[in-house]
């Protein structure tokens, strides 16, 4: 026989939904850096001035998919990544991403790599990062 769990009880579906909830949150990200990378290859394509009437987005939305797209396109997973890294990028949602652009770029690795991201909220991350500023 097998050991697999064949029972639904609400603890196996609690960890089912929160499965689904990780895989969302990164495929979130991975998408919001393929939307700014878009973007940004439009806005590089129209007039000076034509960029505010080409959005059909609010400007505030897609400003923030470029600085997305800016921050992470090197960490994408090959297949979606067009420049050729291949570096990993951070487990972490779209959320998180912004709130890590408060980190200057040259030590949000590092930052990273220190952080227990993954396992953090939204709050506590942006905690962290305000603790950071104020060290």
């Amino acid at each position: 026989m097998s050991d697999l769990i064949t029972e639904r009880t609400p603890l196996v579906i609690a960890a089912e939904i929160n499965m689904i909830k990780e895989q969302t949150e990164k495929v979130v990200l991975n998408n919001a850096v393929e939307v700014g990378r878009r973007l940004k290859e439009a806005k590089e394509m129209l007039q000076h001035g034509e960029w505010l009437k080409w959005l059909e987005e609010s400007e505030r939305t897609a400003q923030r998919f470029l600085l997305v797209f800016d921050a992470y396109r090197d960490k994408q997973p090959a297949a979606l990544n067009a420049g050729g890294q291949t570096q990993r990028l951070p487990n972490m949602t779209y959320s998180q991403a912004l709130i890590l652009l408060a980190v200057p770029e040259e030590e949000r690795e590092q930052f990273i790599a220190e952080m227990d991201i993954e396992n953090m909220s939204v709050r506590e991350l942006q905690k962290a990062v305000k603790d950071r500023d104020q060290a």
